[in-house]
């Protein structure tokens, strides 16, 4: 197989579906390196049809600029991983910078409004993960921190995702999550996971309860997975049982040095009990991801293709009723182990009738005269480095 882009395993934590295609065990149980150091900067232009005035791809927090050159992202992390077969420290801390960051805690709560202290969004937008743990020889473990959301397919690093652009659905949950993970490996394939955290994406909880998350994993291969999660808590300020959101995600990859693909559903509803007669707010996404090779075995050329809908029936996830309908088609030239050129085209549409995308002067969300259709265009650079340490020679 292809050598993994570096980084690989740190962008994978939780979220194995990234690392599919990826030898499973590279360095060996007796010459592993638990350390590792790394980061990337992304670079990129966007250009948007629809030309809006505050430059503001709405709706995503990955690449939330347009029509300008932006350092959208730069991260920089040091983690330890479990060594196999052995009881072993976790650790885990990540730094960031950039307009991506700034739009990942854009809708952070703060507790107390300007009476709440010591920590915000201002605060939380450069720390991407920051988490300690163990793992026990029997694959027991149990982490605490912000971690990782292992929810949908692809990551708020975008270097290690397929497209370069990511999904609605992933827009839509959480890419981090805070507070406690345990999880349980059986017979190497298979993970089951409970997950007790302060709510969806947040660091700063909006009521005083935590919300919980079940997990399966079943890892075939190196090139199989599949992952089903359930969430359930209370995501308003009513803690009831009869207010929780309830919501599924099923996903699966298939991934080779030639070929992949990947699939993903998710069904998710929030009884409002704070609106008149209490109704149930539900939305419906689905998504198909393909990638295959056209030339090259160390520099490469990919290309990735993936359709979209996401039913939005009352608003919920996104602010107004609507479906979005998308498509990604994307071409990644690996052009050194450690650099990547990336070209993507991306079509969206909304149902609503009064628009939904930012165009011209139109840039608040109940301006008259929104977009129900966008052509943007994706121009990337990004630089990755990884190196390991630590461990006995062999």
């Amino acid at each position: 197989m292809q050598k993994a882009l570096p980084g690989t395993d740190a962008a994978a934590v939780n979220n194995p579906a990234i690392s599919a295609g990826d030898k499973m065990d590279p360095y060996g149980v007796a010459g592993f390196k638990p350390w590792e150091v790394g980061g990337f900067i992304d670079v990129n232009y966007g250009y948007n049809s629809n030309n809006p005035d505050n430059h503001v791809y709405r709706g995503t927090s990955v690449q939330p600029r347009t029509g300008e050159f932006s350092l959208n992202l730069a991260v920089a992390y040091i983690r330890r991983d479990a060594i196999p077969g052995r009881f072993s420290p976790l650790f885990e801390f990540a730094a960031q910078g950039g307009p991506a960051a700034d739009a990942l805690v854009a809708y952070e709560p703060n507790p107390g409004g300007a009476n709440g202290k010591f920590a915000g969004p201002e605060v939380w937008k450069h720390i991407s993960r920051a988490n300690i743990g163990f793992r026990t020889r029997h694959g027991t473990e149990v982490v605490a921190g912000l971690q990782l959301s292992p929810v949908g397919i692809g990551i708020h690093w975008s270097p290690y995702n397929w497209n370069y652009t990511v999904t609605w659905q992933l827009n839509s949950v959480p890419y981090y999550l805070s507070g406690i993970k345990l999880a349980q490996t059986i017979r190497d394939k298979h993970q089951v996971q409970l997950w007790v955290v302060n709510g969806w994406q947040l660091l700063s909880d909006n009521n005083k309860a935590p919300s919980v998350m079940l997990g399966y994993t079943f890892t075939a291969s190196e090139r199989f997975n599949l992952g089903e999660y359930v969430w359930i808590g209370p995501e308003q300020a009513d803690m009831r049982p009869k207010a929780w959101r309830l919501f599924s995600d099923s996903q699966f990859t298939y991934n080779t040095d030639r070929f992949g693909v990947g699939g993903l559903f998710d069904i998710g509803a929030d009884p409002r009990t704070d609106l008149p007669l209490s109704p149930w707010q539900m939305w419906m996404n689905g998504a198909i991801f393909t990638r295959w090779r056209v030339l090259g075995k160390e520099r490469t050329w990919d290309m990735a293709l993936r359709p979209e809908f996401f039913w939005d029936r009352d608003g919920r996830m996104f602010g107004v009723p609507q479906t979005l309908i998308s498509g990604a088609f994307t071409n990644n030239f690996r052009i050194f182990n450690n650099l990547l050129l990336r070209v993507e085209y991306r079509y969206d549409h909304s149902t609503n009738r009064n628009g939904f995308f930012y165009r011209g002067a139109a840039i608040a969300d109940d301006a008259m005269g929104l977009a129900r259709d966008q052509h943007t265009v994706f121009f990337s650079v990004a630089g990755v480095f990884a190196h390991r340490f630590g461990g006995k020679p062999t």
